[in-house]
């Protein structure tokens, strides 16, 4: 039996460390990004949706080599901004905020968290992106 559990805690800890170490930035970066993309569409008026998920992916693609990102994490971070701004929109839509604007200002403090967040994270991409160089 406690074989079975050593066997069990190697294979977590291989797949733990398949993914560069900065990859959980990455994903966090790329989760607030999501949110607030998803905010914005809704409640900034003349927001560029696909144009900011452009902008995010064209960045992220530059510290991809940096960073050493796969070809398969960036297709999992995409997969995670695309799950995480349909989530995000149907929250705001059950809320009504979809229909009724005037509620985007009850929100938005939740969202200014989030934009500080990813500030943060970006500013630790920054960081490992230079600790890479040296």
């Amino acid at each position: 039996m406690k074989i079975k559990y050593i066997l069990i805690l190697i294979l977590v800890s291989e797949v733990g460390f398949a993914q560069p170490l900065n990859y959980q930035t990455f994903s966090d970066f790329v989760q607030y990004s999501s949110s607030i993309d998803a905010y914005s569409n809704i409640c900034v008026k003349n927001f560029n949706e696909e144009e900011a998920r452009s902008e995010l992916f064209e960045l992220i693609m530059l510290l991809q080599e940096k960073a050493n990102l796969s070809e398969q994490d960036i297709f999992k971070l995409k997969d995670k901004y695309f799950s995480i701004n349909k989530s995000t929109v149907s929250q705001l839509s059950q809320v009504g905020v979809n229909r009724n604007r005037a509620l985007c200002a009850n929100y938005l403090k939740i969202f200014e968290r989030f934009d500080a967040k990813k500030s943060a994270a970006l500013d630790k991409l920054i960081e490992i992106t230079y600790e890479q160089r040296d």
